[in-house]
C-alpha cells in the first residue's frame, strides 16, 4: 500500500525528513527560470509557478487523461499532511518534486511519484500579534525560482529556502510594521524578483505590493496603493493622483488596497498585474471616508522590473450599489486572480488580461494599456442555471467570487469559475456555490453546474477535454469541458477548498488534489456554508490520481463531536445581548467564524477552536485566557495584558465585556448542546 502518514511536531526550518530522489540532485532542484517556464508551456510536464505558465490558465496541455478515459482514474498515492486547519494550497511541482505550504506556514517537498516526504520546513511564525496569529492558519502556497522555494508569514516575512533541504537561505521583512497584518497569499516570481502583498484592507492597514532581489533577499522596491498622509508629500505622481479620489477626515490613516492574492507577472510586457482589496477604516474602525478612494478595489498594473505605475482600472465602481458618496464599497469587491489569454476581439489579436472580482463582474482588458474592452455581471444567465430560492423563499439573483482561481481553457475559449449565488442585499439565505462556464467573448455563460456549499475549490482545465474541481463536501470530480457532464466522481471524505494541478513524471500524468478544509474564510465566515459536519473533520491529505491508479484509499475515520455539556446559565437576556455585541466589536468573530459557526470542534493543536464546543476547563479559565493572554503565544490575544492586538482592537476590554461574552458562549453553546443532543438520539434510534 502506497499510503504515507505525515505526524510530528514542529521543526525550526530543518529538515524533518530529508531523503534526495535519484532523479533530483543538488544543481537541479527547484530550477525554474523566465526562460524555463516558456520552454515548458507547451509540454505540461511541470506545474513550475502559481497557474502554471505566465498565462496564470491554469489549463494543462496533457492529454492522457482524456474525456474517453477518465472513468479509469484511480488513487496513486496519498499523503497525511500535519496541517491543522487543512489546506488552501495550489502545489508547485518541479522535475518530479511537489512543494506545497500549510497552515503556520510549514512547507513540505513531496516526491511526486510516491507521495514520499523529502524535506519539511517549519519557519516558526509568532503568534503573538492578534492580526499574525489570522494570517498564519491559511498559506496558499509557495513560489519556487532558481533552487529557492519561497514562502510568506503570518508575521509577514518573505523567506527564501533551499529547494534541496529545505533550510533557510535568507528571509526579510515584508510589512513596514510587522504587527499589523501578515501574508496568506502566494508569492509570485518572475524577472529574477519575488513579489509579494499581503491582508488587512478590512482592518485599517495601508496595502502594497513588494519585490525583493531572488538571490539576495534585498528590497528591490515597494508600491504603495493607497496615499499616505499628504503633508509628507507623495511616493510618486501616481499616488498623487490617487490622492484626489479621497476625501474624509485623516483619511489617509484609513487604509485599503492591500493584495492578500497571488498576482500575474505578463513575461510578454513585463508588467505585474495585480488585484487590491477595498478601503478600509483605520485602527477600531473609527474613520468614514469617501470617493473613488484609488488604488482600492483595483486591478493595478506597475513595470515588474522597476514597480513603476503603468495603469489601473476602478473594476469597483461596475458593482451594483456603487457611490463615491458611501462610506462603504458594496458586496466587498475585493480583486483576484488575473488571467491572461491572446483572443480575436472584433477580427483584432488582442493580448487580453482577464478577471472576476468578489462583485461577480467579468472583466476583460488590453493587458498592456488596460483599455476596458468588455465587461458583464455573471449573474445576468439563463433562467435553468439560476440557483433555487433560499429557504425564506427569497430568489439567489445575486452572484460573487472568492479567492480560488478559474481556468481558461484555449481549446474551448472557456473560463471555468467557481462562484456562488446569494441573495441580493447581503450573504444571508444560505449562498450556494455554482461551477460556471463563461465565454468571455460573448460575456454570457454556457453551462453550469449547481453545487451545495458556497465554498469549493480552485479549478483545473485541460487539452483532454476536461475540467477538475472539489467542493466543500469533499467531492472531486471531472466534467466534460464543453457541456459539463459529469465524467468521474470520487468522495475524499475532506472538504476541498484547495487548487487541482496535473503533472507528468515517468510518462505518467497525474491529476493531484490538495484536501483538507482549509479556507481561510472559516475564520470570519459561517463555516457551516464553507464544508459539512463530516468534511469538517476530514484530514488535510495530498491525493494524486493516475489512469489505472488502484492504491486502495487511505483509511479516514471521521467522528463529528458531541457538544459538551456547557455550565449553568447565570446571567440576564440584556447581559447575553450585550456579550454578542461584545464579541463583534472585541472581534472574535473575526477567527472563530461568523455568528461563531465554527469548525464544529474543540480542537487546540493550532486551529481555532469552536467556541460552541468550549470545554469544561476553558470555561473555568476564561477571563484569565480573554484578559490576561495566557495563551497568546498560541494565538489567542489578551485584551488587557498589554500586548499588540493592532488593528483590529485598540480600545482595552473591561472584566464586565469580558463576563458579558463569556454569557454571550455560554447561551450559544447551550443552544448548540440541545440540537446536538436531538441529533445523537436521531442517531441512535436509527441504529437500533
Amino acid at each position: 500500500m502506497k499510503t504515507s502518514t505525515l505526524a510530528g511536531g514542529l521543526a525550526a526550518c530543518i529538515v524533518a525528513a530529508l531523503s534526495v530522489s535519484p532523479a533530483r540532485s543538488a544543481s537541479n532542484a527547484g530550477n525554474v527560470t523566465e526562460a524555463r517556464v516558456r520552454a515548458d508551456a507547451a509540454s505540461g510536464e511541470n506545474w513550475l509557478i502559481n497557474g502554471r505558465d505566465f498565462t496564470a490558465q491554469r489549463f494543462s496541455p496533457l492529454q492522457q487523461i482524456t474525456d474517453r478515459n477518465v472513468s479509469k482514474l484511480g488513487l496513486a498515492w496519498s499523503l497525511d499532511i500535519d496541517s491543522p486547519m487543512g489546506l488552501a494550497v495550489e502545489p508547485i511541482v518541479v522535475d518530479g518534486v511537489i512543494y506545497i505550504a500549510a497552515s503556520l506556514d510549514r512547507v513540505y517537498a513531496v516526491d511526486a511519484t510516491s507521495g514520499r516526504l523529502l524535506w519539511k520546513a517549519d519557519p516558526k511564525t509568532d503568534l503573538s500579534a492578534m492580526r499574525n496569529s489570522w494570517a498564519a492558519r491559511t498559506n496558499r502556497g509557495v513560489a519556487v525560482w532558481e533552487g529557492k522555494v519561497f514562502v510568506g508569514t503570518g508575521d509577514c516575512r518573505m523567506i527564501a529556502l533551499d529547494a534541496v533541504s529545505g533550510k533557510q537561505i535568507w528571509e526579510a521583512p515584508v510589512c513596514v510594521d510587522t504587527t499589523q497584518t501578515g501574508i496568506t497569499g502566494a508569492p509570485t516570481v518572475g524577472g529574477g524578483k519575488v513579489f509579494i502583498g499581503y491582508n488587512g484592507s478590512d482592518s485599517g492597514v495601508r496595502g502594497s505590493v513588494v519585490a525583493f532581489d531572488v538571490n539576495t533577499g534585498k528590497l528591490a522596491w515597494r508600491f504603495w496603493n493607497t496615499p499616505g498622509d499628504p503633508s509628507k508629500g507623495y511616493d510618486n505622481k501616481a499616488l498623487e493622483m490617487a490622492s484626489k479620489t479621497w476625501s474624509g477626515d485623516k483619511w489617509w490613516e484609513a487604509g485599503g488596497g492591500s493584495v492578500w492574492n497571488t498576482m500575474t507577472y505578463d513575461a510578454d510586457t513585463g508588467l505585474l498585474l495585480y488585484g487590491t482589496a477595498t478601503p478600509g477604516h483605520g485602527p477600531d474602525f473609527a474613520i468614514q471616508t469617501r470617493g473613488d478612494r484609488l488604488f482600492a478595489g483595483s486591478i493595478v498594473a506597475v513595470k515588474a522590473d522597476t514597480g513603476e505605475y503603468v495603469w489601473h482600472y476602478h473594476t469597483a465602481k461596475h458593482a451594483k450599489g456603487y457611490s463615491p458618496d458611501a462610506a462603504d464599497y458594496p458586496g466587498n469587491p475585493d480583486n483576484h486572480n488575473i488571467v491572461l489569454a491572446d483572443l480575436t476581439i472584433n477580427g483584432k489579436k488582442r493580448h487580453v488580461a482577464m478577471t472576476a472580482p468578489r462583485s461577480g463582474v467579468f472583466f476583460v482588458f488590453d493587458a498592456k494599456t488596460g483599455e476596458l474592452l468588455s465587461h458583464e455581471s455573471m449573474s445576468n444567465r439563463p433562467k435553468d442555471q439560476l440557483s433555487p430560492p433560499a429557504g425564506d423563499g427569497k430568489p439567489r439573483t445575486a452572484t460573487g467570487r472568492n479567492w480560488w482561481p478559474m481556468s481558461f481553457n484555449p481549446d474551448t475559449g472557456l473560463a471555468y469559475v467557481p462562484v456562488h449565488d446569494f441573495v441580493e442585499g447581503g450573504y444571508g439565505g444560505s449562498p450556494v456555490g455554482r461551477l460556471l462556464a463563461w465565454d468571455p467573448l460573448k460575456q454570457q455563460a454556457r453551462w453550469s453546474i449547481p453545487e451545495q456549499l458556497a465554498v469549493n475549490s480552485g479549478v483545473l482545465s485541460t487539452h483532454g477535454s476536461l475540467v477538475f474541481h472539489g467542493e466543500g463536501t469533499g467531492t472531486f470530480t471531472a466534467y466534460a469541458a464543453t457541456d459539463g457532464r459529469k465524467l468521474w466522481s470520487i468522495d475524499t471524505r475532506s472538504a476541498i477548498h484547495s487548487v487541482p494541478v496535473s503533472y507528468q513524471a515517468k510518462g505518467e500524468q497525474y491529476i493531484l488534489m490538495p484536501v483538507g478544509f482549509g479556507a481561510s474564510s472559516r475564520l470570519f465566515g459561517a463555516n457551516s456554508t464553507m464544508a459539512t459536519p463530516e468534511s469538517k473533520r476530514g484530514p488535510a491529505r495530498l491525493l494524486a490520481f493516475k489512469l489505472g491508479g488502484n492504491t486502495p484509499f487511505p483509511p479516514t475515520n471521521i467522528v463529528v463531536p458531541p457538544v459538551p455539556k456547557p455550565p449553568v446559565q447565570t446571567a440576564n437576556a440584556e447581559t447575553i445581548r450585550r456579550g454578542e455585541k461584545a464579541a463583534d466589536r472585541f472581534r472574535c468573530t473575526n477567527c472563530h467564524g461568523s455568528h461563531l459557526d465554527g469548525s464544529g470542534a474543540w480542537i487546540l493543536d493550532g486551529a481555532i477552536p469552536d467556541l460552541r464546543y468550549m470545554s469544561k476547563d476553558a470555561h473555568e479559565r476564561f477571563i484569565a485566557i480573554v484578559m490576561a493572554g495566557t495563551n497568546r503565544k498560541k494565538g489567542m490575544p489578551g485584551f488587557s495584558d498589554g500586548g499588540k492586538n493592532y488593528p483590529l482592537v485598540q480600545s482595552k476590554m473591561t472584566l464586565q465585556d469580558a463576563e458579558a461574552i463569556h454569557a454571550f458562549i455560554i447561551d450559544l453553546q447551550w443552544k448548540t448542546y440541545e440540537a446536538d443532543q436531538k441529533r445523537l438520539a436521531t442517531q441512535a434510534g436509527s441504529s437500533r
